[in-house]
């Protein structure tokens, strides 16, 4: 004997066109008001861009003043090409969706670079004829408008304190790039006033990428 429960079991599901047609209705309408994907490539060629067109103003301000020569330049390009590719490394890692193991070797390479710049530098003048803090000053100055580009960047994730960092990172080379090009000091100057301007810029990046409600949480 079949029972009433059974029967309702058996009989096919009834189609409630109405709902079908408001749900079909409500999802089109959520797809064209979906944001665009994320173009972190873009971003990452900003962020560089940033960075390294600040050096590179700076390096043809100097040269029009005579204050910078040509074999000088050409004596510190290792160390500048190794300051344009660490911020590139750092932004690609920061920016992009799926760079975490990048991120750890970027701030190694950020490292690696800080060193480099530390050890490489030989000490043109005796004495400083204007006060040291005031590199550390203007590294921090011409950094933080990459910074800024970068932090704006960030907002199109979910926040990362790692990711942070080492945005933070490239843009801070703007200021080390701005360092090898303006400064004659030794080591101990480089060590102290120039890589701690570098790290406040990294820290700085951080703190403002926590302190911003991102728009989007894609990875």
């Amino acid at each position: 004997m079949t029972s009433s429960l059974d029967r309702l079991l058996a009989e096919e599901p009834r189609r409630n066109e109405a709902a079908l047609g408001r749900t079909l209705a409500a999802a089109r309408g959520e797809l064209a008001l979906k944001r665009p994907v994320r173009r972190w490539r873009a971003e990452v060629a900003w962020v560089v861009a940033a960075s390294a067109g600040l050096g590179t103003a700076v390096a043809l301000v100097l040269m029009a003043f005579g204050q910078l020569s040509v074999s000088f330049l050409l004596g510190r390009a290792p160390l500048l090409a190794l300051l344009v590719i660490t911020s590139a490394v750092c932004a690609w890692a920061g920016l992009s969706p799926r760079g975490r193991w990048l991120q750890v070797w970027g701030v190694g390479l950020a490292l690696a670079s800080a060193a480099a710049l530390v050890l490489a530098r030989v000490p043109v003048q005796a004495k400083p004829t204007l006060p040291e803090w005031l590199c550390t000053v203007s590294h921090i100055g011409v950094g933080s408008i990459p910074v800024i580009v970068a932090v704006l960047f960030l907002r199109s994730a979910v926040f990362q304190p790692l990711r942070a960092l080492v945005v933070g990172l490239s843009a801070g080379t703007a200021g080390a790039f701005l360092g090898e090009l303006a400064c004659g000091q030794g080591w101990r100057h480089v060590a102290g006033y120039h890589v701690s301007a570098w790290a406040v810029v990294a820290v700085a990046a951080l703190l403002m990428s926590r302190s911003l409600e991102p728009r989007s949480f894609a990875p």
